[in-house]
């Protein structure tokens, strides 16, 4: 991939700017110029006047045509990835200095737009839908397996998980002392969720004698963390029983299973039953997946945050979270506001935090900041 062998693509005039100012993503209507690319070839995107702007892989569906991998004209082969693995690495050790369990690379944050990899000690679970990615797989395993004490790679797509290194096993791990069962035969999935490791330990505070309802529990973390400040009883809810039967395994993990059970459900049905809780926890799936879906997504997210409001007890804490890319804060907060006033309880915002620090965000890109997680107290 020298210099001279890139195909080019123009820009129209004035599109460079968003580019120039740090943004990773080149829009298909903004180009002038866009050569036959295949899909995850790398080329060079000019502005209209032909002055370099960066260099990027071509994505041949949807509006997003070019993913930024650089602005500068670096060669892209093994050494330019074997370089942003490392400092995505030397960060995450600087983050968690007693923990091989992060997300390694987080996508555009880390200079590896649209790519995930995981790490859970000894294995490496690497999802993308991107082409480049699929092309530079064997490159990618065989650099993430230079890693000390790294053995193994789960190369995850929709048609299941490939294995490079040791074959993949279920597997403990722990997660800031909080014990977990994690296993691979899920596409797509790296895994765990990681992303809400921080925000997990503060239910804690706010269990002790607590009757606690895990809403969209997936393995369980908020619930178990919640038993082990404390918690009276916990009920965790979802919809898969995949996810429901590793809950259970990892409530006993922790030494918690007599004051957990886990069901499969849905969330409102739970909340429509007439019971009543002193803490809630919502954290849903994605509502909102594109900006089309937006609007029926803020109905939903009022709608489930009036019904929980509605079963919390006086004085209670509702955790609601929103992982939904095109749902931003301030609509969010909206969504809140007006459940909180359909339900006529009063909130108080306790505390509003995103992300974990391995899931970096770009300020030139809000696309990189996706999670919201409110802590709200009632009346």
């Amino acid at each position: 991939m020298s210099k001279s062998s890139l195909p080019a693509a123009v820009l129209k005039p004035g599109e460079e700017r968003r580019l120039q100012r740090g943004h990773l993503w080149a829009y298909r209507n903004e180009f002038s110029v866009l050569p036959d690319l295949s899909d995850g070839g790398v080329f060079d995107i000019f502005s209209a006047t032909r002055r370099f702007v960066c260099r990027a892989f071509y994505q041949a569906e949807g509006g997003i045509a070019g993913r930024v991998l650089s602005r500068h004209q670096d060669t892209v082969d093994a050494a330019f990835l074997r370089g942003r693995l490392a400092r995505a690495s030397g960060l995450r050790q600087r983050l968690f200095p007693d923990s091989t369990v992060y997300r390694w690379i987080h996508g555009e944050s880390d200079g590896l737009p649209g790519l995930v990899i995981d790490r859970y000690d000894s294995v490496a679970a690497v999802q993308s839908s991107c082409a480049f990615y699929r092309e530079q797989r064997d490159v990618l395993a065989e650099l993430l397996l230079e890693t000390e004490t790294l053995e193994s790679v789960a190369l995850l797509d929709a048609a299941g998980a490939e294995t490079r290194g040791k074959p993949l096993e279920a597997r403990e791990i722990s997660i800031d002392g909080l014990r977990a069962g994690v296993s691979f035969d899920s596409p797509q999935k790296t895994g765990l969720f990681l992303d809400q490791r921080e925000n997990w330990p503060m239910i804690r505070r706010f269990a002790q004698g607590a009757v606690v309802l895990d809403g969209y529990c997936h393995h369980g973390f908020w619930g178990i963390h919640a038993a082990l400040g404390g918690a009276k009883r916990v009920l965790g809810i979802d919809s898969s029983e995949p996810a429901v039967a590793r809950a259970r395994i990892n409530a006993d993990l922790n030494g918690v299973a007599p004051r957990c059970a886990f069901e499969r459900m849905r969330v409102e049905e739970i909340l429509d039953r007439g019971d009543n809780f002193d803490v809630i926890v919502l954290d849903p799936p994605a509502f909102s997946k594109t900006r089309g879906q937006a609007g029926k997504a803020m109905a939903q997210y009022e709608e489930i945050n009036r019904k929980a409001l509605k079963a919390l007890n006086p004085d209670g804490i509702l955790i609601t979270c929103s992982c939904s890319h095109f749902m931003p804060l301030d609509r969010f907060m909206e969504a809140i506001k007006r459940a909180s006033r359909s339900a006529s309880r009063t909130v108080r915002v306790l505390a509003v935090r995103g992300a974990g620090p391995d899931h970096p965000v770009l300020p030139v890109m809000p696309e990189t900041e996706y999670l919201k997680c409110v802590f709200l107290h009632t009346d």
